[in-house]
Order: C-alpha cells, then sequence, then structure tokens
C-alpha cells in the first residue's frame, strides 16, 4: 500500500516470489483491499509465486474497482509481461476524481482486536442473511464459526489478538467478491490514512 499511494505512479508490478513460502494470495488479496480502501486507480500486473493460481484469481476478480488488474504465471516470460504493463498503462486513462469507498457503518458490529492493534468487524445485520459464509469458509486460521447464522470467533478475545488472527484479509475481501460485504478490516499503516474507513473497537 505504501508503493501505492506515492505520486506520479502510472501502473504497478507486483511480482511473488517462485519459491516464496507464503501462499501469494495474501498479497493479492492486500492489492484488492488496497484498491477499495485507497481508491487507487492505476494498472496492476501481478506475477507469479506459491499458489499463484489462487492468487490470480483473487486479482482477476478485480473488476468492480477502478482500475485493471491482470494476473500471470511464472510460465509467462518476464518480457510479456513488462509489455502487457506498458499496454495498460498506455491504454488505461485513470479518472480525475474517483469516488471514496462508502464508509462502513454496521447495525450490529460484532469485533475482535488483531495482533497488529487492527479491527475485524462484522455487521451481524447484514451476515445474518448471506448465502455463502465466504468469510468462514475461507479464513486461513479457521478461527471463525458460524452461530445463529453469524460468523464468530471460536477461540477468545484473546487469543484473536496475539497471533490467533493472522489478517489473511480473507473475511472483508472474500466477503465483498462471494458474502455480503458485511466484514471490514481496519489496519493501522504508519504513513497512510486509516486502511479500512470508519470502523469499530472491540470492547
Amino acid at each position: 500500500m505504501h508503493h501505492l499511494s506515492q505520486r506520479g505512479i502510472d501502473g504497478y508490478y507486483a511480482g511473488g516470489s517462485g519459491v516464496a513460502s507464503r501462499e501469494q494470495f495474501h498479497s493479492a488479496r492486500g492489492l484488492v483491499k488496497a484498491f477499495m480502501d485507497q481508491s487507487l486507480d492505476v494498472p496492476v500486473l501481478r506475477v507469479g509465486g506459491n499458489a499463484e493460481d489462487q492468487a490470480s484469481h483473487s486479482a482477476a476478480r478485480e473488476r468492480g474497482l477502478p482500475a485493471p488488474i491482470e494476473a500471470y504465471g511464472r510460465d509467462d516470460s518476464p518480457d510479456f509481461c513488462v509489455d502487457r504493463l506498458q499496454t495498460l498503462v498506455e491504454s488505461y486513462t485513470p479518472a480525475e476524481n474517483p469516488p471514496p469507498r462508502p464508509p462502513f457503518a454496521p447495525q450490529e458490529p460484532y469485533s475482535f482486536a488483531t495482533v497488529t492493534g487492527g479491527t475485524v468487524t462484522y455487521d451481524h445485520a447484514v451476515c445474518r442473511t448471506c448465502a455463502s459464509k465466504a468469510c468462514v469458509q475461507t479464513c486461513v486460521p479457521q478461527i471463525l464459526s458460524v452461530v445463529n447464522d453469524v460468523p464468530v470467533l471460536n477461540i477468545s478475545l484473546e487469543q484473536a489478538k496475539k497471533g490467533g488472527c493472522t489478517e489473511c484479509l480473507a473475511c472483508e475481501v472474500e466477503c465483498h467478491f462471494l458474502g455480503n460485504r458485511g466484514g471490514r478490516i481496519f489496519l493501522p499503516i504508519s504513513g497512510l490514512p486509516d486502511v479500512g474507513g470508519n470502523h469499530v473497537h472491540s470492547d
């Protein structure tokens, strides 16, 4: 997000190491969240890494956000990827004033803190009618369960805060594409405005 928030950027190349042990869909979700939170408007080309197919799928779904994101794998040559990014930059005209993301104002907030001082919040009023419960299905550490038709922690608030929640972003990004958009993550990142917009801290 720091890189994407700089002025004067025409395009962004996001390369995932082919030998990295961390699944690259985490960084792909990070890109999507950056676009949603900061109203970013530059083309992005994302390449390769561990679990690249899932990462490419995560990036490719980003169709309702301002600028194009394209994803390629390790089998695509560097020259091809560079040429493709140049084409995206040359053919794309960013909006003068991209609209900000609507504020998050949950009617029935359920919140818990994360290890970095962030906060995950669900609006149970929205979650209750969600058919997919994507946040629960895609939660990497599997710390969520469905109780009375809404997502709740299956560990304690203290355990979540001490690292049980890995901030994998699934409960917001996957909810955005597959669910009812009832989840939001606030992450305090130095040098950027509040990432996540309006939020509710846990008690």
